[in-house]
């Protein structure tokens, strides 16, 4: 895919000043939903030395607060001494330590908590970019000095991208989520001393593109080469995302030499066509029972580009390399395809 590898490569192949460094200058804040939708609790335990205000009250507690769901209203307290706040509350920390404890993991800045329509707990971690990045960047990719610096700067600047310009939780009501779909954050849980360094050092650096935060799109491995943006997410203007394109990638054969790590490179997957045919409904496609997957197209770099699945109910036409993967439950396009008979011949 075209990802940050691809756009590391391909700067001298950009126009000149097409892209470069920025500063992110002030200390920019972001919202990264933890818990929200089917995955948000009814009630959590939040623990530390901390104070909380809600719409209705406030307060200070210490070593444990529970807040639950009570009717239209949420409650704070200790069981049987509680408070009512309102529909939404914040939690601060105010301790010796600069983070509240929830499900397991510490969370910096304050933790947003409010109704959803449904009754349940919908949870959001609000703080400042540079201690997002210290929760994000050792989960993203392996521990090297410089390795790091190149990772905090792509991490930053997609995260600045994802707010501002795709605005890709906006409904939700928050910037990024905590997981792979943006990027994958656990809090002070996931900081380390290394990556810290990183952080420090390329502190409010982004990359920008017409003076704005770009796409900074990454992968753990590109298959030995990445692909144009439109062949990735197709209706992309290639104007727009002129960083985005398709160089090779020969470092990511490296991969077979890292135990543990080879399917990051080479990988054999199997799944059902009834699957297919159900992840395809999901989608607004129904196709029944399939009988032919057809390759139409591919990609500069080979990746699948469009599918056509060919079903007892009619016919589904897959297009762009990203979209193709999800259909079938792939990491990557970049795949041969081969229906086994029953059998497994």
């Amino acid at each position: 895919m075209s990802f940050v590898r691809g756009l590391l490569l391909s700067l001298a192949a950009a126009a000149a000043g097409a892209v470069a460094f920025g500063d992110a200058g002030r200390d920019e804040m972001v919202s990264v939903g933890l818990y929200f939708g089917d995955t948000a609790p009814r009630s959590v335990m939040v623990t530390g030395q901390g104070r909380f205000q809600g719409s209705q009250s406030s307060g200070n507690f210490e070593g444990g607060l529970r807040v639950r769901a009570n009717g239209d209203k949420l409650a704070v307290g200790r069981f049987a001494d509680e408070t009512e706040v309102g529909c939404w509350v914040e939690l601060y920390p105010v301790g010796i330590n600069p983070w509240l404890e929830l499900a397991g993991y510490a969370y910096r800045g304050r933790l947003r908590i409010a109704l959803q329509s449904d009754g349940a707990l919908k949870i959001i971690n609000i703080l400042g970019l540079e201690d997002y990045l210290r929760g994000v960047l050792a989960n993203e990719m392996f521990a090297d000095p410089e390795g790091f610096k190149v990772q905090a700067v792509a991490c930053r600047t997609l995260a600045l991208y994802v707010r501002d310009d795709q605005r890709r939780h906006a409904g939700d009501g928050f910037d990024l989520c905590a997981e792979g779909h943006c990027q994958v954050y656990h809090g002070v849980d996931s900081e380390i001393p290394l990556s810290d360094q990183a952080i420090r050092a390329t502190r409010g650096e982004v990359l920008t593109f017409k003076g704005r935060p770009l796409l900074a799109a990454y992968h753990a491995n590109a298959g030995g080469a990445t692909d144009e943006v439109e062949d990735v997410w197709p209706g992309s203007i290639k104007q727009d995302f002129a960083y985005l394109s398709h160089v090779q990638s020969p470092f990511d054969r490296s991969a077979e030499k890292l135990p543990g790590y080879q399917w990051c490179y080479q990988w054999q997957r199997q799944i059902s066509l009834h699957e297919v045919s159900d992840r395809l409904a999901a989608r607004g496609q129904q196709v029944g029972e399939i009988g032919d997957l057809i390759v139409r197209r591919k990609t500069k770099s080979g990746r699948v580009r469009e599918l056509e699945v060919v079903g007892t109910k009619g016919r589904a036409h897959v297009a762009g390399a990203a979209r193709v993967a999800d259909v079938l439950g792939m990491p990557s396009s970049k795949l041969e395809l081969s229906i086994l008979e029953a059998n497994g011949h």
